[in-house]
Protein backbone atom coordinates (compact mmCIF):
# COMPACT_ATOMS: atom_id res chain seq x y z
CA UNK A 1 0.00 0.00 0.00
CA UNK A 2 1.03 3.46 -0.82
CA UNK A 3 1.68 6.60 1.27
CA UNK A 4 2.06 9.96 0.62
CA UNK A 5 4.25 11.58 3.20
CA UNK A 6 3.48 15.44 2.88
CA UNK A 7 6.01 17.35 5.30
CA UNK A 8 8.50 20.28 5.32
CA UNK A 9 10.39 19.37 8.01
CA UNK A 10 12.59 17.20 6.09
CA UNK A 11 14.22 14.94 9.44
CA UNK A 12 10.50 14.65 10.45
CA UNK A 13 9.47 13.30 7.05
CA UNK A 14 12.26 11.13 6.61
CA UNK A 15 11.62 9.90 10.27
CA UNK A 16 8.06 9.24 9.17
CA UNK A 17 9.44 7.22 5.70
CA UNK A 18 11.64 5.27 7.71
CA UNK A 19 8.74 4.01 10.43
CA UNK A 20 6.34 3.07 7.37
CA UNK A 21 8.49 1.71 5.01
CA UNK A 22 9.80 -0.58 8.33
CA UNK A 23 5.58 -2.14 8.12
CA UNK A 24 5.56 -2.62 4.35
CA UNK A 25 4.06 0.80 2.82
CA UNK A 26 5.59 2.39 0.02
CA UNK A 27 6.21 5.59 1.14
CA UNK A 28 6.87 9.03 -1.19
CA UNK A 29 7.69 12.10 0.86
CA UNK A 30 6.78 15.62 -0.84
CA UNK A 31 8.14 18.85 0.86
CA UNK A 32 6.53 21.91 -0.45
CA UNK A 33 2.59 22.23 -0.79
CA UNK A 34 2.15 23.47 -3.96
CA UNK A 35 3.97 20.35 -5.90
CA UNK A 36 2.50 17.85 -3.74
CA UNK A 37 -1.38 19.70 -4.49
CA UNK A 38 0.06 18.63 -8.16
CA UNK A 39 1.08 15.25 -7.69
CA UNK A 40 -2.54 14.53 -5.99
CA UNK A 41 -4.31 15.42 -8.94
CA UNK A 42 -2.63 12.70 -11.05
CA UNK A 43 -1.48 10.33 -8.51
CA UNK A 44 -3.78 7.88 -6.37
CA UNK A 45 -2.71 7.06 -2.66
CA UNK A 46 -3.97 4.75 -0.03
CA UNK A 47 -3.33 7.80 2.55
CA UNK A 48 -2.07 11.23 2.82
CA UNK A 49 0.16 12.33 5.95
CA UNK A 50 -0.63 16.38 5.84
CA UNK A 51 1.55 18.55 7.64
CA UNK A 52 -0.47 22.09 7.07
CA UNK A 53 2.29 24.53 7.43
CA UNK A 54 3.80 24.08 4.24
CA UNK A 55 5.48 26.52 2.03
CA UNK A 56 3.33 27.57 -1.39
CA UNK A 57 0.13 26.24 -0.29
CA UNK A 58 -1.51 25.22 3.24
CA UNK A 59 -2.09 22.07 3.97
CA UNK A 60 -5.90 22.48 4.84
CA UNK A 61 -5.66 23.66 1.31
CA UNK A 62 -4.65 20.94 0.19
CA UNK A 63 -7.23 18.84 2.64
CA UNK A 64 -10.18 21.28 1.12
CA UNK A 65 -9.61 20.76 -2.75
CA UNK A 66 -9.02 16.91 -2.24
CA UNK A 67 -12.62 16.94 -0.33
CA UNK A 68 -14.39 19.18 -3.30
CA UNK A 69 -12.73 17.39 -5.64
CA UNK A 70 -14.06 14.02 -3.79
CA UNK A 71 -11.27 12.35 -2.85
CA UNK A 72 -11.91 9.70 -0.09
CA UNK A 73 -8.20 8.87 0.40
CA UNK A 74 -8.12 8.67 4.49
CA UNK A 75 -5.98 11.79 5.52
CA UNK A 76 -4.19 12.17 8.81
CA UNK A 77 -2.87 15.32 10.09
CA UNK A 78 0.25 16.05 11.74
CA UNK A 79 0.43 19.63 12.80
CA UNK A 80 2.18 21.80 15.99
CA UNK A 81 -1.08 23.24 15.70
CA UNK A 82 -2.63 21.86 18.93
CA UNK A 83 -5.21 23.94 20.29
CA UNK A 84 -9.03 22.11 20.38
CA UNK A 85 -10.50 25.01 17.53
CA UNK A 86 -7.73 24.33 15.04
CA UNK A 87 -8.06 20.08 15.54
CA UNK A 88 -11.12 20.74 15.26
CA UNK A 89 -11.05 22.64 11.96
CA UNK A 90 -8.95 20.31 10.86
CA UNK A 91 -11.63 17.21 11.65
CA UNK A 92 -14.26 19.10 10.49
CA UNK A 93 -12.70 20.28 6.87
CA UNK A 94 -12.55 16.35 6.18
CA UNK A 95 -9.33 15.09 7.78
CA UNK A 96 -9.81 11.44 9.21
CA UNK A 97 -7.27 12.06 11.76
CA UNK A 98 -5.07 14.34 13.66
CA UNK A 99 -2.48 13.94 15.81
CA UNK A 100 -0.08 16.83 17.43
CA UNK A 101 3.78 17.81 17.04
CA UNK A 102 6.07 16.36 18.76
CA UNK A 103 4.73 12.82 18.95
CA UNK A 104 6.48 9.14 18.42
CA UNK A 105 7.01 7.58 15.15
CA UNK A 106 5.80 4.57 16.32
CA UNK A 107 1.87 5.97 16.79
CA UNK A 108 2.58 7.94 13.21
CA UNK A 109 2.75 3.95 12.29
CA UNK A 110 -0.47 2.71 14.52
CA UNK A 111 -2.43 5.12 13.45
CA UNK A 112 -1.72 4.62 9.89
CA UNK A 113 -2.59 1.13 9.85
CA UNK A 114 -5.97 2.16 11.64
CA UNK A 115 -7.15 4.36 9.27
CA UNK A 116 -6.20 2.00 6.78
CA UNK A 117 -8.05 -0.89 8.28
CA UNK A 118 -11.04 1.02 8.62
CA UNK A 119 -11.01 2.02 4.76
CA UNK A 120 -10.81 -1.19 3.78
CA UNK A 121 -13.35 -2.25 6.84
CA UNK A 122 -10.80 -4.88 8.22
CA UNK A 123 -11.72 -5.47 11.49
CA UNK A 124 -7.84 -6.24 12.62
CA UNK A 125 -4.32 -5.99 11.73
CA UNK A 126 -4.50 -9.84 9.97
CA UNK A 127 -5.12 -9.96 6.54
CA UNK A 128 -6.87 -13.91 5.37
CA UNK A 129 -7.28 -16.07 2.18
CA UNK A 130 -8.03 -18.86 3.30
CA UNK A 131 -5.28 -20.56 5.24
CA UNK A 132 -2.65 -17.77 4.31
CA UNK A 133 -2.76 -15.11 6.96
CA UNK A 134 -0.46 -11.41 6.51
CA UNK A 135 0.14 -9.47 9.82
CA UNK A 136 -0.09 -6.41 9.11
CA UNK A 137 1.95 -5.20 12.00
CA UNK A 138 4.53 -7.48 12.59
CA UNK A 139 4.42 -8.13 8.84
CA UNK A 140 4.66 -12.07 9.62
CA UNK A 141 3.26 -14.65 6.49
CA UNK A 142 1.28 -18.04 7.62
CA UNK A 143 0.37 -20.54 5.59
CA UNK A 144 -1.93 -23.50 7.66
CA UNK A 145 -0.43 -21.56 11.03
CA UNK A 146 3.44 -22.35 9.80
CA UNK A 147 5.93 -19.48 8.98
CA UNK A 148 6.50 -18.41 5.25
CA UNK A 149 9.24 -16.13 5.02
CA UNK A 150 9.19 -13.89 1.92
CA UNK A 151 10.90 -11.18 0.10
CA UNK A 152 9.68 -7.72 0.71
CA UNK A 153 8.63 -7.86 -3.16
CA UNK A 154 6.37 -10.88 -2.96
CA UNK A 155 5.06 -9.54 0.32
CA UNK A 156 3.88 -6.62 -1.13
CA UNK A 157 2.59 -8.49 -4.27
CA UNK A 158 0.35 -10.50 -1.97
CA UNK A 159 -0.63 -8.25 0.65
CA UNK A 160 -2.32 -6.40 -2.55
CA UNK A 161 -3.79 -9.53 -4.11
CA UNK A 162 -5.43 -10.30 -0.82
CA UNK A 163 -7.04 -6.63 -0.40
CA UNK A 164 -8.42 -6.86 -4.10
CA UNK A 165 -9.64 -9.96 -4.03
CA UNK A 166 -12.11 -10.68 -6.48
CA UNK A 167 -11.28 -8.06 -8.69
CA UNK A 168 -8.77 -7.45 -11.68
CA UNK A 169 -5.81 -5.95 -11.03
CA UNK A 170 -3.54 -4.97 -13.86
CA UNK A 171 0.14 -5.22 -13.32
CA UNK A 172 0.59 -1.21 -13.99
CA UNK A 173 -1.76 -1.07 -11.03
CA UNK A 174 0.48 -3.07 -8.55
CA UNK A 175 3.45 -1.14 -9.48
CA UNK A 176 1.91 1.78 -8.42
CA UNK A 177 0.22 0.86 -5.22
CA UNK A 178 4.04 -1.54 -4.24
CA UNK A 179 6.76 1.47 -5.52
CA UNK A 180 7.29 4.66 -4.20
CA UNK A 181 8.94 7.45 -6.70
CA UNK A 182 12.55 6.73 -5.91
CA UNK A 183 11.82 2.96 -6.66
CA UNK A 184 12.33 1.11 -9.90
CA UNK A 185 9.92 -2.00 -10.33
CA UNK A 186 8.58 -2.79 -14.02
CA UNK A 187 5.98 -4.82 -15.39
CA UNK A 188 8.03 -8.17 -15.82
CA UNK A 189 9.31 -8.18 -12.41
CA UNK A 190 5.81 -8.08 -10.98
CA UNK A 191 5.41 -11.31 -13.55
CA UNK A 192 8.33 -12.64 -11.72
CA UNK A 193 6.80 -12.38 -8.40
CA UNK A 194 3.22 -13.74 -8.89
CA UNK A 195 4.97 -16.98 -10.78
CA UNK A 196 6.85 -16.93 -7.30
CA UNK A 197 3.68 -16.76 -5.77
CA UNK A 198 1.88 -19.25 -7.42
CA UNK A 199 4.36 -21.91 -6.20
CA UNK A 200 4.67 -21.32 -2.93
CA UNK A 201 0.79 -20.84 -1.99
CA UNK A 202 -0.71 -23.78 -4.27
CA UNK A 203 -4.24 -22.03 -1.97
CA UNK A 204 -4.16 -18.60 -4.17
CA UNK A 205 -6.73 -19.11 -6.80
CA UNK A 206 -4.90 -17.05 -8.76
CA UNK A 207 -5.99 -16.78 -12.46
CA UNK A 208 -4.27 -14.39 -14.92
CA UNK A 209 -7.01 -12.23 -17.41
CA UNK A 210 -5.55 -11.96 -20.77
CA UNK A 211 -4.95 -8.42 -21.25
CA UNK A 212 -6.53 -7.46 -18.24
CA UNK A 213 -3.84 -8.80 -15.11
CA UNK A 214 -4.67 -10.87 -12.32
CA UNK A 215 -7.81 -11.72 -10.32
CA UNK A 216 -7.59 -13.37 -7.11
CA UNK A 217 -10.42 -15.43 -6.64
CA UNK A 218 -12.13 -15.60 -3.35
CA UNK A 219 -11.19 -18.67 -1.55
CA UNK A 220 -12.94 -21.56 -2.05
CA UNK A 221 -11.58 -24.44 0.32
CA UNK A 222 -13.00 -27.19 -3.00
CA UNK A 223 -11.30 -25.90 -5.18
Amino acid sequence: MRILVIEDNKLLARGMHCALKEQGFAVDIIYDGLEAATVLVHQEYDLIILDLGLPNKGGMDILRDLRKRRVLTPVLIVSARDQLDQRITGLDAGADDYICKPFELDEIAARARALLRRAMMQADNVLTYGPIQINSTSRLVTNNNENVVLHRRELSVLEYLMLNTGKVVSKEQIVASIASFDEELSATAIETYISRLRKRFSELQLRTVRGLGYLLEPYCHDA
